[in-house]
């Protein structure tokens, strides 16, 4: 590969992956990533296929081709996708409408797709994403738009494939983790203890229905977001000692002892700061006194 164009092209993979390693929607990702392998080869198309599990198949998460919404194929040696993924290995093929029998005896091109687009096929070249040797999916770049695809372009797609397949790792696990605590907070929301949600200068940001009916029952004003947490709850003032403890020493959980039974749960930001302490506080026994009895452990 030329120098320059080496430089050039990993100085944009670079840039480029500035903005994918922190694009956490999976669609939108997805779409950016074949914007960007399109650019990077100065190709008139292309198509990110990722890996189905469950179907043992491939399947077009972002495909710019019009007409075509949706393309699965098999993995295996009939498609060129499908040989890609089964083996492994790239491909870079000159003549998409040539004998590609010189690969594998199977191997065909699907001019399905370029008959539903209008568009025709002439040269396209192909590399797997893989991450510790799984299997992510598939690039699939079509129609150098100057000349034939060559080492330099193979190349340029390894080390933006190995990018894409980190980016895609990193949107799925982002999505999980917003997946498990949006369900911790559909958990929280409908416990029958308080749940009361605090930043680490002590603002309250959310109360839960326990909470705001307590606070309802104390014939207080629900509307407390911004609010400190003691002038709010003031009789749970005995605990800031507990969760100033946690704030400072960055603590993930600490569960009191010896006082009103309560959990503290810590989140922590990317620079690996306390962002937000949730405290979960024991429903307080029932009792004719006006004031909050301390519950019991």
């Amino acid at each position: 590969m030329d120098f320059r164009r080496k430089l050039q092209s990993l100085e944009n993979i670079i840039s480029m992956g500035e903005k994918l390693l922190t694009t956490f929607d999976v669609a939108e990702l997805l779409d950016a990533l074949v914007d960007s392998v399109s650019s990077l080869l100065e190709s008139e198309g292309a198509t990110l296929y990722l890996v189905d599990p469950f179907e043992k198949c491939l399947t077009s998460q972002s495909i710019h081709a019009d007409g075509i919404k949706e393309v699965t194929v098999a993995i295996d040696n009939r498609s060129i996708a499908g040989y890609t993924a089964a083996n492994r290995m790239s491909i870079n093929i000159t003549d998409a409408y040539g004998d590609l029998s010189h690969i594998h005896p199977e191997l065909k091109f699907n001019c399905h797709y370029d008959e539903v687009s209008g568009r025709k096929t002439r040269n396209l070249i192909t590399h797997p994403l893989l991450i510790n040797d799984e299997l992510i999916g598939v690039f699939q770049v079509i129609n150098k738009k100057n000349g034939d695809f060559d080492e330099s372009d193979q190349t340029i797609l390894k080390n933006f494939s190995l990018v894409a397949a980190i980016a895609i790792m990193n949107a799925r696990l982002m999505e999980r983790v917003m997946e498990a605590q949006a369900g911790a907070y559909n958990v929280m929301e409908s416990a029958s203890d308080m749940v009361i949600v605090q930043n680490g200068d002590g603002c309250l940001l959310h109360l839960n229905r326990s909470a705001v009916d307590y606070l309802r029952s104390k014939g207080r004003n629900a509307e407390v977001v911004g609010r400190s947490f003691v002038a709010v709850f003031p009789e749970l003032s005995n605990l800031t000692a507990e969760i100033q403890k946690v704030v400072d020493g960055q603590l993930d959980r600490s569960v009191s002892t010896g006082k009103p039974a309560f959990v503290i749960f810590t989140e922590k930001n990317i620079c690996h700061q306390i962002e937000k302490v949730i405290l979960m506080i024991r429903r307080p026994c029932c009792s004719t006194r006006e004031e909050a009895p301390e519950p019991s452990a």
